[in-house]
């Protein structure tokens, strides 16, 4: 476990933990440290143990030194955390059996007096801003320091997340230790997430500290000013967690839907190559033609929205282009761009606002499937102006083995250059490919979220965010995963997979944590081959149906097969998932077992379709023993069809009844369908 150290004390002393007697005092083994580091998540970049405390809670107090902010919410979790009061006076040290001490460094490097040892080195920690520290206060006390509250925040946590475990009514067992932590990302969170306090609380107690949020737009009616709502109890319930609750401003495509086209019939976008289109997972609805964006009344509205927003207390605002390829056909645009122009439409009218607000920031979304032109706006955007893109994994994949490498030349020159750019595209769902429905289905892999986040912090990535879209059951599905990227987004080179596992296990609960641990061990490589071999496209838009119609042979290692190797890979995976299946049937949580079985269900299916697809298109056809085995491999098929769909359906039964989201629904569909049309096909022509 790197950058992680461990100190045994050369003294130990013993006395009674009465109520108003000192503290017991004692070391830790290697192996209690071990275990007292499983209930910290995520793991702190360094830690050392000298000894640990026994103490009565109301023998603790809490001293806070220049705090205003979220570092006086960090305290207020802390003693409530250890039943102190928070207008308890603050005694003697002599008096009193322990303290820690709570604050932001002063310039001399002190606190309240007290020596900060690594307040200097603060300043040229990574995203100093969010670092902290924590040291020993000779022997009755702990020093809890930063340099802003963010970072007095997160040392709450911290400590918090250290004793929440070995508390009691009439003790509290305290560790005595050295800390000093950063995150090796800014920012770090999730997009499209329920907006509720009790979310928001979850997030921060991880060190998550960025979420999106929709402000309530207007209706936009001609001649009348634009308008735009926020829910400012939850930005300020944010922001006294270090937490960056950011309005977003639509995809300008979409601004159909907010009457402009109606109010202004003339700002809509010429020609038919106006029309953005939807996505596949849409289905229908409109067709999200974009605006004229060198009309200024563009600016006009826009600026409006952004003084509204700022107005109700954001300095942060998420400024989205539109979101697919389209054009609006006048001349004027088509002689510079539909992005470059909508970009430069929302810079003028940020600029407008900051004349009100001057501290007002943006962020720009870019197109999510397009890169018209982006090399304009990159270089044209202001270099306080944030960059974020998504849904792009399959226009930055490098094929590249083991696992396939992400990159974009020039988003990664610039963020080389310290620019700050993000994504959203952290794999939270099992879906790989924005164009196609997010299927619902169970998705476990401590080994995919790791990979890509080690990919964004190489490229010097500022934010890392997952989209997630479920509503019910979210933190039963997403947990692990959404953990998984505060683990790593906060310390990179930290825990292994299985460490982590076992430390979220630990946290959660769960009775029998190593085992947990052991069945993400084996489940996590699984489930990243499953889930980023072109799924779930293959099944949602035909391309094995296409495969079968063309008897194009498959190619194993490429495509919907890209990691299995060998015609063998499929059963040496099916043997791994009978291991995992075996041990997730003793967990009480029946969840583990039915996301084992839909897997499992997955490979079943990909070898059935491998052995179709490989038998149609190398094998004569008119031999009995070439018809006999085609009629075994499609049963083959149709049997693993039906084992998929049934396992989709106890998995989400067993987390309750319906409505199911209806892409629960899609990824049975797309299993019957691409089994049905197979089936259908081989039988009509080429079985006699």
């Amino acid at each position: 476990m790197r950058r992680c150290a461990y100190l045994l004390p050369a003294v130990v002393s013993l006395c009674s933990t009465a109520l108003g007697a000192p503290p017991i005092s004692q070391a830790l083994s290697p192996e209690r440290e071990q275990a007292w580091l499983r209930h910290v998540l995520p793991l702190p970049q360094e830690i050392r143990f000298t000894r640990r405390v026994d103490v009565h809670p109301s023998r603790v107090s809490i001293q806070t030194i220049g705090l205003r902010g979220a570092g006086l919410t960090g305290v207020a979790e802390l003693r409530s955390l250890l039943r102190t009061g928070p207008n308890e006076p603050v005694r003697q040290p002599m008096d009193e059996a322990f303290e820690i001490v709570v604050g932001l460094i002063e310039p001399q490097g002190s606190l309240g007096g007290v020596v900060v040892r690594h307040a200097k080195r603060l300043t040229s920690l990574p995203n100093n801003a969010q670092a902290y520290i924590i040291e020993p206060r000779d022997d009755h006390g702990l020093v809890l320091a930063a340099t802003d509250e963010r970072g007095v925040y997160y040392a709450c946590r911290t400590m918090a997340q250290l004793i929440a475990s070995h508390r009691s009514p009439g003790r509290v067992r305290i560790p005595i230790v050295e800390v000093v932590d950063w995150p090796d990302l800014e920012e770090r969170g999730v997009w499209n997430f329920p907006e509720t306090r009790e979310w928001i609380k979850w997030m921060t107690s991880l060190k998550l500290n960025y979420g999106n949020h929709n402000p309530r737009i207007q209706r936009i009616e001609r001649g009348k000013p634009n308008r735009a709502t926020i829910k400012t109890d939850l930005l300020a319930f944010a922001g006294k967690r270090a937490f960056a609750h950011v309005p977003q401003i639509v995809h300008l495509n979409f601004l159909e839907s907010y009457g402009l086209f109606r109010a202004y019939p003339d700002m809509a976008g010429k020609g038919d190559q106006a029309l953005a289109g939807r996505y596949f997972a849409h289905k229908t609805g409109p067709q999200h033609r974009v605006p004229n964006p060198n009309d200024p009344r563009l600016v006009d509205i826009l600026a409006e929205w952004l003084e509204d927003i700022a107005a109700q207390g954001a300095r942060d605002v998420c400024c989205w282009l539109s979101e697919r390829p389209a054009e609006d056909q006048r001349p004027e645009t088509t002689a510079v761009g539909q992005f470059v122009l909508e970009a430069r439409a929302f810079v003028k009218a940020w600029k407008r606002a900051r004349r009100k607000y001057p501290d007002l920031q943006i962020r720009m979304f870019l197109s999510t499937t397009t890169q018209q032109r982006d090399y304009v706006i990159y270089n044209e955007l202001p270099p306080e102006v944030k960059i974020v893109r998504c849904c792009v994994t399959d226009m930055e994949r490098v094929r590249h083995l083991p696992r396939d490498l992400f990159r974009n030349p020039l988003l990664d020159h610039f963020a080389a250059q310290g620019r700050w750019v993000g994504t959203y595209d952290v794999p939270l769902n099992v879906n790989g490919n924005v164009e196609t429905p997010e299927f619902k289905t169970p998705h476990r892999s401590a080994h995919r979220i790791r990979n890509y986040v080690s990919q964004l912090v190489q490229r010097r990535y500022r934010g890392a965010a997952g989209m997630m879209a479920w509503a019910n059951h979210a933190r039963t599905i997403c947990d692990f995963n959404i953990s998984a990227l505060s683990e790593w987004g906060w310390n990179m080179d930290g825990r292994t997979e299985k460490e982590f596992a076992l430390a979220w296990a630990t946290i959660n609960g769960m009775e029998a944590p190593e085992k947990m641990a052991q069945w993400a061990e084996w489940m996590g490589p699984i489930e990243f081959d499953v889930y980023d071999s072109e799924y779930p496209i293959s099944y949602s838009w035909g391309i094995f149906i296409d495969m079968i119609k063309a008897r194009r042979r498959p190619v194993l290692g490429k495509g919907v097969f890209r990691y299995y190797r060998t015609p063998t890979s499929f059963d040496e995976k099916l043997v791994v998932c009978g291991r995992a299946l075996e041990l997730a049937t003793t967990f009480r949580n029946p969840d583990f077992a039915h996301e084992t079985r839909v897997v499992t269900s997955y490979i079943k299916l990909a070898k059935a379709l491998y052995r179709v697809t490989e038998h149609v298109s190398t094998v004569d056809l008119s031999t009995l023993e070439s018809q006999g085995t085609l009629r075994e491999h499609v049963d083959a098929l149709n049997t693993a069809g039906r084992e998929n769909a049934a396992a989709i359906r106890l998995w989400r039964s067993a987390l309750g009844p319906k409505r199911w989201h209806h892409r629960v629904d899609d990824a049975i569909l797309g299993t019957e369908t691409t089994v049905r049309e197979i089936s259908q096909f081989i039988t009509h022509r080429y079985l006699y």
